[in-house]
């Protein structure tokens, strides 16, 4: 449903600030849930958290076809951002669960691929329905594979072979505290906030972007979406063995920097094949971002691994929420193709944020080693 929304909400008259606030509630829900669920998927089956998920989804989704205004579609927002965010941290824990102890990696890897594979495959079928037929049937579409979802989690995943285990509060805000005294684990949060406010804002803005400043269709959206997501699909293994061999700050301050120089050539797009080739290059750069997550392990205990990795995504959805609030305004204060202008100097925070990081890896190393 990504690019259908923000093409949806503007056929009823809401404009781009509107949509920002409608992408802001989203990432309030999955701040403020993201924790909730996964101490949830501690304490009973993981399976059943996402059946119930993918079961309540499918009676989110017709809500949406009633129109309405704007305070009742970030009502609906808040509650989809709440009940998504629940495959996040219970699929990644199942994962994790049912792998071998040897091969936790590959299968995380073969996780994210099926998981990135869903967001080329969805823009294309999502803007064809609404296209072909009208937005309300993309929405029932959306109710009836979250249907077929129920019935796969139910009938093919095994049960969880770890017993749901206990978690003492006292505990968990004593290890936040510990991890929240490492400066370079801190400066790798704030990162996290800046990268992903970039990358996720300016892709809930593209949509519009592309269909009131380039005049390009649905479908031709649905294609440039796609085309972003294959590109990343393809990229991220690469940009892994380069950080393997250069390094994970080296790879990722490139990624800061290509990023930086290709969102100025949006100034120059004024055709759709433009368009999707700057976005395409554009994506492939910003996924650089992403390895900042395998940096976690550097700066955190393995005591306190599960603990940065939540604050960490917690991190991702504070920038989901600041994100499209602040490229709204400067869309609506000085006009849409300064959103890109502002996501440099987002990309350029994050940077700073890294190379701050650099003087106290070693320390810091010296420091978990001990």
């Amino acid at each position: 449903m990504g690019p259908v929304m923000p093409l949806y909400v503007s056929s009823l008259g809401i404009g781009v600030l509107g949509w920002s606030l409608l992408a802001m509630s989203a990432g309030v829900g999955m701040f403020l849930f993201e924790w909730v669920w996964g101490v949830l998927s501690d304490k009973v089956d993981r399976r059943l958290l996402m059946a119930v998920a993918f079961l309540s989804m499918s009676f989110l989704y017709p809500l949406y076809t009633l129109e309405g205004f704007v305070p009742y579609f970030i009502v609906l927002q808040f509650i989809y951002g709440a009940i998504g965010v629940v495959m996040g941290p219970t699929t990644r824990a199942y994962v994790s669960d049912e792998s071998p102890p040897k091969s936790i990696g590959l299968f995380v890897s073969l996780w994210w691929a099926f998981f990135a594979s869903g967001s080329v495959v969805g823009p294309l079928l999502g803007t064809y329905i609404a296209q072909a037929w009208s937005f309300r049937y993309a929405f029932y579409a959306s109710t009836i594979l979250s249907l077929i979802c129920v019935y796969l989690v139910l009938t093919i995943l095994p049960k969880n072979r770890k017993t749901p285990r206990r978690t003492d509060s006292r505990d968990m805000i004593g290890g936040l505290k510990s991890l929240l005294g490492i400066r370079c684990a801190v400066l790798l949060f704030l990162a996290a906030v800046f990268a992903f406010m970039g990358r996720y804002s300016l892709r809930a803005l593209l949509p519009l972007y592309a269909s009131e400043q380039i005049g390009m269709s649905t479908v031709e959206i649905g294609i440039l979406l796609s085309a972003t997501s294959v590109a990343q699909l393809a990229a991220m293994p690469v940009l892994g063995i380069l950080s393997d061999r250069l390094g994970r700050v080296r790879t990722v301050l490139t990624g800061f920097a290509l990023s930086s120089v290709i969102l100025l050539f949006y100034f120059l797009a004024k055709t759709p094949f433009q368009l999707i080739l700057i976005s395409t290059v554009l994506f492939v750069a910003l996924s650089s971002s992403l390895l900042l997550l395998a940096m976690i392990p550097d700066v955190a205990p393995n005591a306190l691994y599960g603990t940065a990795v939540g604050v960490y995504g917690s991190s991702e959805d504070l920038g989901m929420i600041i994100g499209p609030l602040v490229l709204g305004l400067v869309w609506s204060s000085f006009g849409p193709v300064f959103i890109f202008a502002a996501t440099v100097i987002i990309q350029v925070l994050a940077a700073m944020l890294v190379l701050g990081m650099i003087g106290n890896l070693n320390q810091t190393a010296r420091q978990l080693d001990g």
